[in-house]
């Protein structure tokens, strides 16, 4: 599934997490990352297991899982395996491939090199982090049941 080569600049301009940077900064972007294609009902990630990578979506679309429940659809420009690797423990979730896909895939020592030297990048994916966690409460409040007086 993988094989290491330089990921094109121009596809990773067009790409939302890489869309403002410089041509210096892509060059050494397109050092890190491989590309991978990702057939369709293809598990990316497992719920449990150790995560290893770091993923970027090109194109396709993927579910995530959590205790086979559908929680979200991601698609162009998402990622995903950040948390397992930031924080060092298993994967919270599944992500399965529900179409064909083709991804940027970082290893831990290129995820935390794109972390240290692109700060912007860096800032991108903790809001994507708290864009999820703030989703995910909300789908836990419970609903309001005041009553009318």
């Amino acid at each position: 599934m993988r094989s290491k080569s330089a990921v094109p600049i121009e596809s990773l301009k067009q790409i939302e997490l890489f869309s403002g940077c410089e041509d210096r900064v892509l060059r050494r972007l397109s050092s890190l990352g491989t590309p991978v294609q990702a057939g369709e009902k293809q598990w990316l990630a497992r719920e449990g297991r150790p995560g290893r990578e770091f993923y970027v979506i090109v194109d396709g679309t993927a579910e995530v899982r959590h205790a086979n429940v559908v929680l979200a659809q991601l698609g162009r420009g998402d990622f995903f395996g950040e948390m397992a690797l930031i924080e060092g423990r298993p994967r919270s979730a599944d992500v399965v491939a529900i179409t064909p896909m083709a991804l940027y895939v970082f290893d831990p020592r290129e995820f935390f090199s794109l972390l240290d030297e692109f700060p912007a990048i860096s800032r991108q994916i903790l809001r994507g982090m708290a864009e999820r966690l703030r989703a995910a409460q909300t789908e836990l409040e419970p609903p309001d049941f005041q009553t009318a007086g």
